[in-house]
């Protein structure tokens, strides 16, 4: 698992609509799926790199704080701006801790 970091348990995210880690200058967070899954993703707007998750969320959307960017926290689309897809990171579950490669992004959004 080389590259990967713990970034919470299974556990912390029981009943929570995610979780939020910084890896050096960046925001990511830990989204539960209904599935029982996880999957995790940056959290900054590529405007100017605000944390997307410190304004309330509406459904799957959120409204970034600065110039209004909306953004689809399931997908990673912006709705705003196509260019300004946010990324998803690899993630996998040992046991019942969550580990993140944030240093790596996935070609495909599902």
């Amino acid at each position: 698992m080389e590259g990967f970091i713990k970034v919470a348990t299974v556990g912390e995210l029981k009943g929570k609509p995610y979780k939020t880690f910084r890896f050096l200058t960046k925001s990511f967070a830990v989204f539960p799926e209904a599935s029982g899954g996880f999957y995790a993703m940056e959290v900054n707007c590529k405007h100017q790199n605000a944390n997307l998750l410190a304004t309330p969320c509406k459904g799957e959307i959120v409204e970034c704080s600065r110039h209004g960017w909306k953004f689809n926290l399931r997908t990673g689309e912006c709705l705003t701006q196509p260019w300004a897809r946010l990324r998803r990171i690899p993630i996998q579950i040992v046991g019942d801790e969550i580990w993140v490669c944030p240093t790596r992004f996935l070609d495909s959004e599902a």
